[in-house]
């Protein structure tokens, strides 16, 4: 486990549901199913409490200890802060995902398969965080920083293929802010995984 973070294993939970609402994001979004739509804002609900709860032990330890004893606790603080940002855009995702069940917003076969791409890379690099939390792999964290800027880059790829189809009249005018929106939040969460990542790089 990377030594930094050995006093907060409790990470690994938040990590874990985290993927789990990337889950119901991709569910809710290809079933039209309003269930897990809520499933997505109570896991929400969970891992901001348990950041909460987390984030005031940490608070609670750095005051008790030097500058420099200081530095693994700020780094777990950091680490904190990008998951609780994660899990907000992630629970955002549900308003465009409730747009296009509400109004039977039907998207291209492409788009379709851009978003289920997209939703399978971000949960393979959070399992690939939880993974660098146990083992402290230098490889996993290179990694999951590289393939997570090629996530980014995949969202602004997608959006301008989006806007051509747009054009071409291939997809619904309707489709268009929904899909957007959600590569918006996905390239968001995405930028706070290479960060999380690359806080995990540095060495002590």
């Amino acid at each position: 486990m990377v030594p930094e973070i050995a006093a907060g294993e409790r990470l690994a939970p938040i990590f874990e549901m985290l993927v789990s609402m990337v889950g119901a994001s991709r569910d809710s979004f290809n079933r039209h199913s309003l269930p897990e739509l809520n499933r997505l804002q109570e896991l929400k609900k969970l891992i901001l409490t348990e950041i909460g709860n987390l984030s005031q032990q940490v608070r609670e330890a750095l005051e008790a200890k030097s500058a420099a004893e200081r530095v693994p606790g700020l780094r777990r603080q950091s680490i904190l802060v990008h998951l609780q940002v994660m899990a907000d855009n992630l629970g955002d995702l549900s308003g465009s995902v409730e747009k296009k069940i509400k109004g039977g917003v039907l998207f291209s076969d492409k788009a379709v398969t851009q978003a289920n791409q997209l939703f399978d890379q971000l949960a393979g690099l959070l399992r690939s965080l939880l993974d660098i939390l146990k083992t402290d792999n230098a490889f996993l964290k290179e990694y999951v920083a590289n393939t997570g800027r090629q996530l980014i880059q995949s969202t602004h790829e997608f959006a301008t293929e989006h806007e051509a189809r747009l054009i071409e009249g291939v997809c619904l005018p309707q489709a268009a802010p929904i899909f957007l929106a959600l590569l918006d939040r996905l390239r968001t969460i995405a930028q706070h995984v290479v960060d999380v990542a690359q806080i995990m790089a540095v060495k002590p």
